[in-house]
């Protein structure tokens, strides 16, 4: 399956408009980074916990 054609035909247009397309993608960057640090930080969290 082409996920390219996927992605245009059934979610591009569909759930946000094509002249949002840049944005969204800076939207989505901007979500992952923000996941991993704050997974990373958890992560941190647990372990300092760990050895008191």
């Amino acid at each position: 399956m082409d996920w390219n054609r996927f992605i245009d035909h059934y979610i591009t247009g569909v759930l946000y408009p094509r002249s949002a397309l840049e944005e969204v993608r800076v939207m989505v960057v901007i979500c992952v980074v923000v996941s991993w640090v704050g997974l990373y930080l958890l992560s941190r969290h647990r372990a300092a916990t760990q050895r008191s």
